[in-house]
């Protein structure tokens, strides 16, 4: 009997009413048990989202940063490159997990109709902190914010940094974010907390072996969003040891890579509304992800 596809899963967990999905197997019988778990998140508030916890023991997971389309369009001028949806860059990068990452600037474009838009996919773009690809530093920060990090380094050994004013030279893969919500356990405070917003957090265990990607929901009634506060207490209860808030609000976005079929879904309900069906919500366009690759043994 063959087991059913973890689309056919997560039809059951998170999309009830899915077409079904033929079964089918991985080309070794041995990567039929994944290296990572996704959750739904649901929380008193109502808070809602989605947890994947990623086994870094793993010799087939690799982690990734990279800018969503690197087509840089103005050369030696302000952007990085291109702006694209995080399934977008999930489908270019081969990614089995994507979550959105840094902060990023984007002009305004004109539209028909005298509209003005940012977050338009093909937009030029360019991350707001540190980004580092493949050993390249391509952005660092411009002021005294951005200097809390996730890095990757030459090894593969992923980390959190604080207060990061260069990149070692170590350093593979790396993107920032605004806050600690996590750190060495403990719950960072912050003044003025009292927003809550869509959230997405990279987090990791004390003994780094395994990375938490999340992303809350909010702006919507059926969850509320989180507080920096609130969001270091919700990463503390799964596990981490150190978190870092990155970009939220319409661009926090967690897509699956189906490693059975190929297919892509956005495991999460992003706060950003399509306009001709204001009960769907879309994927905003942004300028770089976190990546999770996964490598099937040669049957």
């Amino acid at each position: 009997m063959k087991r059913p596809t973890l689309s056919a899963l997560l039809c059951s967990v998170f999309l009830a009413g899915c077409a079904a999905t033929p079964a089918a197997l991985p080309p070794d019988p041995v990567d039929d048990v994944l290296p990572f778990t996704l959750s739904k998140l649901e929380e008193p508030g109502p808070l809602t989202g989605v947890v994947a916890r990623v086994d870094l023991t793993d010799p087939r997971v690799s982690l990734r940063v990279a800018l969503a389309d690197d087509r840089d369009p103005d050369g030696p001028g302000p952007c990085s490159g291109r702006l694209d949806t995080v399934t977008g860059a999930a489908k270019k990068h081969d990614f089995v997990l994507t979550l959105n990452a840094s902060f990023f600037d984007a002009p305004q474009v004109n539209l028909p109709a005298g509209r003005k838009a940012r977050y338009i996919v093909g937009n030029c773009g360019t991350p707001v902190g540190f980004h580092a690809s493949g050993g390249k530093v391509i952005t660092q920060p411009k002021t005294t914010g951005m200097r809390a990090v996730f890095v990757v380094d030459a090894s593969g050994r992923p980390d959190i940094l604080d207060n990061v004013q260069s990149l070692p030279a170590n350093i593979r893969e790396a993107v920032s974010g605004n806050v600690m919500v996590l750190k060495g356990g403990e719950v960072v405070q912050h003044a003025k907390d009292t927003a809550r917003h869509p959230r997405s957090v990279v987090g990791l265990s004390r003994d780094r072996k395994t990375l938490f990607l999340v992303a809350v929901d909010g702006r919507q009634v059926t969850s509320r969003g989180a507080t920096y506060a609130e969001l270091g207490e919700l990463l503390k209860r799964l596990g981490a040891e150190d978190a870092l808030n990155l970009d939220g609000g319409g661009s926090t976005a967690l897509v699956l890579k189906d490693p059975y079929t190929g297919s892509h879904g956005v495991m999460n309900r992003p706060s950003d509304i399509f306009p001709a069906h204001p009960w769907l919500g879309t994927e905003r366009p942004v300028a770089d992800v976190i990546g999770v690759s996964m490598k099937w043994r040669k049957p």
